[in-house]
């Protein structure tokens, strides 16, 4: 239930935080309401001093509804040009992240609020006596103040990110924390052994769309009697269509018990239907998606239009950090969630395929620049001096295969013997246990 609420929020996340503040204003307008129409006394809050007159409210909230129907516009004017911006100068992966952050869509919905407030406080208002002091334009200041705070803010916050190493900063830390979360978990978990399985039975999608998330609760109600362990074999962000191989259910026992064995289509389709598929990625639980970001980024900067190689240093940089924390851990699984006797477990990439899809890209439009090239295997060295011993014959393999490509490609002598510079030290200082105990420290 909790996973798929968080479905229909994300997918509705951006109408949300432009009409929230419509229910501020219908709150406003039901103050208004009891206050000044049935009279109520208000000088117990807020003193007498602070009340208006009906002429001066009338007046003050004609003024404010067009003020706030001008800013509306303006703001949203300003928000297609840092869209535009972003995607021109990045990635247009960035500008939905731009899109969902609080502060941005919700600026437009405290002044479409604003504008509603003081249009319909004005009806509310029209046959009250002239010589009454009202609150409703008191709280229409107050609710002006609070707009314009709001609007220093996202020109603060638009400042700050329009910078692209901001950008790429935020993008680093927040994969950073889905990336730890992922090692963690993956420390924790342990498996069934694989001795242990008596039958394999495969589970198929039953929609499509991109693999957002998995109801848990429900799943592991369907599961919990039976021996075994749920293997997700897709990954969270991938495209699936409809009756592809999703997972494995494997069984402790030969079969699954008599009574679910009759209706076995119909409960592996509800074991299916726990997958959540959907028109968009889940960004809050997918690192891929940060990493994807940086990778496109990286791309961007040094296409021949930009020309920007330091830029895109910095995000091979941070790609290499991430990637080594994540093989800091022996495991390449999650074991999710358990009962006594089920486990539901989520596998992840290999380590050759989290290399090849953080790299391929940038070793082929990089490999004829040597900074950018220098850059990939100082990244890669690092990716091998924190990672757990386990992933390191891997990390081993891909390096020499970056070698080879960026090595072929270089157009003098001197550059052919700087990458040399970096392979040598490899070679003979991958090892060296002082370095790698210093690097994994920090």
């Amino acid at each position: 239930m909790k996973a798929k609420v968080q479905l229909w929020y994300s997918n509705h996340k951006n109408i949300i935080n432009t009409t929230k503040f419509l229910f501020i204003s219908i709150v406003l307008l039901i103050i208004v309401w009891f206050t000044d129409v049935n009279q109520m006394d208000v000088t117990v809050v807020f003193p007498e001093l602070m009340l208006l007159s009906v002429e001066m409210s009338k007046s003050l909230l004609t003024t404010l509804a067009g003020v706030f129907l001008t800013v509306a516009t303006f703001t949203f004017t300003t928000i297609l040009t840092v869209m535009t911006t972003y995607s021109s100068s990045f990635t247009p992966r960035v500008v939905q992240r731009f899109i969902n952050k609080p502060h941005v869509l919700s600026l437009i919905g405290i002044f479409i609020g604003g504008f509603f407030y003081s249009v319909l406080s004005l009806f509310i208002l029209q046959d009250l006596p002239t010589d009454r002091r009202i609150l409703a334009g008191t709280l229409g200041v107050f609710y002006a103040i609070a707009a314009m705070i709001a609007f220093m803010l996202f020109v603060q916050q638009v400042i700050r990110d329009i910078k692209g190493v901001n950008l790429i900063q935020d993008i680093y830390d927040e994969a950073k924390i889905l990336i730890e979360q992922e090692a963690d978990q993956r420390k924790k978990s342990q498996r069934f052994e694989e001795e242990k399985i008596g039958k394999s039975i495969r589970l198929y999608a039953n929609a499509t769309g991109y693999f957002y998330d998995i109801n848990f609760e429900i799943l592991l109600d369907l599961i919990k009697d039976l021996s075994c362990e749920l293997v997700i074999n897709k990954k969270i962000g991938e495209y699936i269509s409809k009756g592809v191989y999703l997972a494995d259910l494997n069984l402790t026992q030969k079969d699954l018990p008599e009574e679910l064995n009759e209706d076995k289509a119909e409960f592996l389709s509800k074991i299916a239907d726990c997958f959540l598929l959907n028109r968009i990625k889940n960004i809050t639980r997918d690192y891929h998606h940060e990493l994807t970001t940086l990778v496109e980024i990286a791309l961007r900067a040094i296409s021949p239009g930009i020309n920007d190689p330091n830029t895109a240093i910095d995000c091979i940089g941070k790609i290499s950090n991430l990637l080594g924390q994540l093989f800091s851990t022996r495991n390449k699984y999650i074991v999710v969630n358990t009962t006594e006797q089920a486990k539901i477990i989520y596998t992840s990439y290999t380590v050759e395929e989290e290399l090849y899809l953080s790299f391929y890209q940038l070793i082929f439009y990089g490999k004829e620049d040597p900074s950018v090239a220098y850059a990939i295997l100082e990244g890669l060295y690092l990716i091998y001096m924190i990672a757990d011993d386990s992933a390191k014959t891997s990390v081993k393999e891909f390096f020499d295969y970056a070698y080879e490509i960026a090595f072929e490609n270089m157009q003098t002598s001197f550059d052919r013997k700087h990458l040399q510079s970096i392979r040598d030290d490899f070679i003979e200082n991958r090892d060296d246990q002082s370095d790698t105990t210093a690097v994994r420290e920090k």
